[in-house]
């Protein structure tokens, strides 16, 4: 693995939230983002608390695998337990990204399952798990998600909205993004009073193949 710049990636946890707040993907206190330093277990996490689109670089603190601090004046995130909880069970994870995705929030709030519409919700948004309601910031809910983790990039929270993963940020950002897309096309087809046409199995199969997933 090569020298990962720290302050580079603290930079990039900030782009991150401002992305996500002018998507509309959070709201100003309601998302967290988290970078796990390659070949450590050192966590780059941003506060609890404070206005996300506004946070500086040294506003993000470091805290290791147990929530210990070990960098920084702010508290971490209080869904902490979700970030260390994934980055115990998958060590190809480097980045976890929390956010309250409005529209596929509300499908998950109306119990509609997402299908694999297009390409990529096929190969990573039909597989998600949905994890029951557990009070947030606890262990509880972070070894839960932790679980629904072990097989998807993707995992959705009843009443509480979504977890995204990724080897990198932007991936866990592009998960993010396309989950959001996906509950906009699935909404828009609701609206219409159709039901979506979905990749067939066959085909799923033959795209997992192709890109070795």
């Amino acid at each position: 693995m090569g020298y990962i710049d720290e302050e580079n990636v603290k930079r990039e946890l900030i782009e991150v939230m401002k992305i996500m707040h002018d998507k509309g993907l959070m709201t100003g206190i309601g998302g967290n983002v988290s970078y796990r330093m390659p070949e450590t277990n050192e966590v780059w996490i941003t506060p609890s608390g404070l206005y996300k689109p506004k946070l500086n670089t040294e506003d993000l603190v470091k805290i290791d695998l147990e929530g210990n601090l070990l960098e920084g004046v702010y508290k971490p995130s209080m869904e902490w337990p979700i970030h260390t909880s994934i980055y115990k069970r998958r060590v190809d994870v480097n980045c976890v990204l929390h956010c309250h995705p409005p529209y596929a929030t509300g499908l998950i709030l109306a119990g509609v399952e997402f299908r694999p519409i297009t390409l990529e919700a096929a190969l990573m948004i039909a597989r998600a798990l949905t994890v029951p309601f557990i009070y947030p910031g606890t262990k509880e809910l972070g070894e839960a998600v932790a679980e629904a983790a072990m097989g998807s990039r993707v995992i959705l929270l009843q009443n509480h909205g979504a977890v995204t993963l990724g080897y990198d940020i932007y991936e866990a950002v592009t998960a993010m993004e396309i989950l959001e897309e996906c509950a906009k096309m699935t909404f828009v087809a609701k609206c219409m009073g159709v039901k979506p046409t979905e990749i067939s199995e066959r085909d799923i199969e033959l795209l997992r193949k192709l890109y070795k997933l």
